[in-house]
């Protein structure tokens, strides 16, 4: 009889520690935002499968990003990108930079590419193809 008392007092205590853990974050998380009037860190859209072209002034693209996700953050108003894909068409040669998530700028004037980067750029009449990888890269959109 002791032997089964004493697990059914274990399952009991575990039972009541599972349901505590459970319990706890939520009923903090609700009054520690009402105090300090703070609003969950959720995103209030997502696009999937993006596509944006950006014109010149002669009708012409600029650039191309592309990205497998983008998620807004209305807080921070930051934009995060889910894979991004960037194309942009030059004077001489295209340059196509690829992440594995990039951030754009509350303007949307900067973006900037993290996590195994990869830049290509083509050929020109005097200079081969050049390839950069990093980690980090910042790029400045509205040039």
């Amino acid at each position: 009889m002791g032997r089964w008392l004493s697990r059914f007092l274990l399952f009991v205590g575990l039972l009541l520690f599972s349901g505590l853990f459970w319990w706890l974050p939520e009923a903090l998380v609700g009054p520690a935002l009402a105090l300090t009037h703070a609003r969950p860190v959720r995103p209030d859209y997502y696009i999937d499968r993006l596509r944006l072209t950006a014109m010149n002034r002669y009708g012409r693209p600029r650039f191309i990003l592309t990205a497998a996700r983008l998620v807004h953050f209305p807080r921070s108003k930051r934009t995060l990108l889910i894979k991004p894909h960037l194309i942009q068409f030059g004077n001489r040669a295209t340059t196509t930079t690829t992440a594995t998530r990039g951030f754009v700028s509350q303007h949307g004037h900067t973006l900037t590419m993290r996590g195994r980067v990869r830049v290509f750029r083509g050929a020109t009449a005097r200079i081969g193809t050049t390839t950069v990888r990093t980690h980090v890269l910042t790029i400045h959109l509205n040039s």
